[in-house]
């Protein structure tokens, strides 16, 4: 009876070890749900439904431990909670493996949406790239955020004196608003980091950190341009012209091969160079077809970025590069004379992060607060 006692409590702690085991093992799993539940929230627009499903599994594994002592309770033995406890954690081992996959393979689609107004000329169109939300057009105000003006600066001696002096300028490119509709205004940085605010009310000029969030989130500096850009837009031109109404001709085979005196007096093509043929050619319409390219720049439009070479004017106020390049200002500094910025080549698939002057008119693209 002794023995039968020692046995039993030898049993029982035993299997109060492999009880306790399974409860590390099930504290490991809800860790591990939290985590997951974190990357769908920051990750994935549509997350509802693997929300749910993992909220589901955090309720069920409590369930687990509730069962456990129930069970206990009951005096069922040790070793039917141990398999009970095997046979539910593999079910959720087996559930979590497929939420993992399907979230490791998932990548959102850029969302678009129509906000608030940029300064009176219609709806701002955004899109969310990751856990960002971008204005989908280069920002073409004329007036801070309060209200005040921004002065307009055509001559280039002006744009310069401007820089000089750090005051707030902007220009279309070549002072074309045609331009400026396409590819937005361009800003010397003292009218980006200006304290009435250059963006509108609950956006902001992206620092240094948040251009490289988003490069980061495109997959990197070397690939991340060709997902900014925009794709091209082509249109199919057919154009016709008229044919035919004369007699086809023929090099003369007489005078062909003849010095130029001879060519003269030929007496076959009586000295023009060719002969007719009896064949006649009616009169019809020929047909040209070729594609134009009408928009866009070269890139995949991946990220919904819709970046457009809008090129830049320099600090001389000499304009350059529209259509082959693009360049965008950051509210981060570098020295007292440069800031930095992103820019986009024509031909090139990076992302490129260089300083420039300050007194440089580049394109600026807003980020949600």
């Amino acid at each position: 009876m002794k023995n039968l006692s020692v046995y039993f409590i030898f049993f029982f702690i035993s299997g109060i070890s492999l009880a306790q085991s399974k409860k590390e093992m099930i504290a490991i799993l809800t860790n591990r749900v939290d985590s997951l539940n974190q990357i769908v929230t920051s990750e994935r627009s549509d997350k509802q439904k693997l929300n749910n499903e993992i909220s589901n599994l955090k309720s069920q594994i409590k369930e687990l431990e509730r069962n456990k002592e129930n069970l206990s309770n009951d005096k069922i033995t040790l070793e039917n909670i141990n398999n009970t406890l095997n046979k539910q954690l593999k079910i959720k081992q087996d559930s979590l493996v497929l939420i993992t996959n399907e979230l490791l393979k998932y990548r959102p689609a850029p969302k678009q949406e129509l906000l608030v107004k940029q300064d009176n000329t219609g709806p701002i169109k955004t899109v969310t790239i990751g856990t960002q939300v971008w204005m989908l057009e280069n920002l073409k105000v004329s007036t801070f955020k309060n209200g005040v003006d921004i002065p307009e600066v055509e001559d280039k001696d002006a744009w310069y004196k401007a820089g000089e002096n750090q005051q707030p300028a902007w220009c279309y490119y070549d002072n074309d608003p045609k331009n400026g509709a396409k590819y937005g205004k361009l800003y010397n940085w003292y009218a980006v980091i200006d304290t009435n605010g250059l963006c509108p009310q609950g956006w902001h000029v992206p620092s240094d950190a948040e251009w490289d969030k988003l490069v980061a989130y495109l997959g990197g500096k070397d690939v991340a341009g060709a997902k900014m850009k925009a794709k091209r837009v082509m249109k199919k031109e057919v154009r016709y012209y008229e044919t035919g109404g004369y007699y086809a001709t023929k090099s003369c085979s007489n005078c062909s091969t003849a010095s130029a005196e001879y060519k003269k007096i030929c007496q076959v093509c009586k000295g023009v160079g060719y002969t007719k043929t009896n064949k006649f050619i009616p009169k019809g319409k020929g047909k040209y077809e070729h594609e134009e390219q009408i928009g866009g720049w070269n890139g995949t439009s991946e990220s919904g970025f819709t970046g457009l070479p809008g090129g830049y004017r320099s600090g001389n106020g000499i304009c350059n590069d529209i259509g082959s390049n693009g360049y965008w200002w950051s509210s981060t500094e570098n020295y007292s004379d440069d800031a930095w910025g992103r820019n986009l080549y024509d031909g090139f698939g990076n992302a490129t992060r260089n300083c420039s002057d300050k007194k440089i008119g580049f394109s600026v693209r807003c980020l949600k607060d």
